[in-house]
């Protein structure tokens, strides 16, 4: 007899090794690495550049990118580590020349230092947060450039209010001439969900190539669920799937056991792009 996917033999014997396991060690000392066994099984690496996969997307995005200029968006560019690695993989390819590259950052001390950074010379550079709607929102600041500075509070942190203006990205595309992005970055601190939205009429008509965005669990101080991500960017016809290490791994569609709210970053592209994506193949399709 086999009870979701074990036999029930099986499931007993896992049930009394794990009894015995938190008599022996501790319930919390169990729990930490069944969580990390889960989470490595998962391909929920830890949300480090050098580990998740971001540094590759970047390289496979201008390797798939044709030639003439491409256009790429860092939202929430921080100090700018991400687009220092993008200028970087684009030097590695030839094709500093082609890469036109567009930088958000709300956050006053952020901002200042990527003004001062020599990488971001040729950048275009915003003092904005982008949004689903124009106008002026607050950016609740933890500390002077801290990762975790974002439009939603945290009920752990104590901040202080900045007020910053919010734009979308279609209007910023339809006012700076941008036809298309071949790669753009979200990392808003539960904030992407909205930035997605206000790319709308860029998804509509497929001038978003490629787009990457970060899910965690932030994502409830915005009142957001994954699946609302999945609902917009499939509904425009693009492919979603988790960034890895080894490769995208594709979904049918949004499913429950997707909603995990562990911190990692989300691609959806366009299906023809799709294929020339590495891939994962998804543990629950065999």
């Amino acid at each position: 007899m086999k009870t979701a996917g074990l036999t029930l033999a099986s499931r007993r014997a896992a049930a009394t090794v794990t009894d015995a396991a938190c008599r022996a060690f501790g319930r919390g000392a169990v729990i930490r690495v069944a969580r990390y066994i889960l989470l490595r099984a998962r391909l929920d690496y830890p949300n480090s550049m050098s580990v998740n996969g971001e540094i590759s997307l970047q390289r496979w995005v201008l390797a798939l990118a044709p030639a003439g200029e491409i256009h790429v968006a860092d939202v929430g560019a921080n100090v700018g580590l991400w687009s220092r690695s993008l200028l970087a993989a684009a030097s590695q390819a030839g094709r500093t020349a082609d890469v036109r590259l567009h930088a958000f950052e709300p956050d006053t001390s952020a901002y200042a230092q990527l003004e001062r950074s020599p990488w971001m010379s040729r950048a275009s550079l915003s003092r904005v947060a982008l949004s689903d709607c124009q106008g002026t929102s607050a950016l609740h600041v933890v500390g002077p450039a801290a990762g975790t500075n974002s439009l939603h509070p945290s009920p752990a942190a104590t901040a202080r209010a900045q007020t910053v203006s919010t734009v979308t990205l279609d209007s910023y595309a339809a006012g700076s001439g941008v036809s298309e992005f071949a790669l753009v970055k979200i990392d808003t601190e539960g904030h992407d969900l909205a930035v997605l939205r206000g790319a709308r009429g860029l998804l509509a008509g497929h001038r978003i190539v490629v787009v990457q965005f970060e899910y965690n669990h932030r994502w409830v101080f915005g009142r957001a669920f994954l699946r609302d991500a999945f609902d917009l960017l499939t509904g425009h016809g693009y492919e979603v799937g988790k960034l890895t290490p080894k490769g995208v791994e594709f979904y049918p569609g949004w499913e429950p056991d997707l909603e995990t709210f562990v911190e990692g970053n989300y691609v959806a592209c366009l299906p023809e792009v799709a294929p020339g994506l590495p891939a994962v193949r998804w543990w629950k399709a065999g």
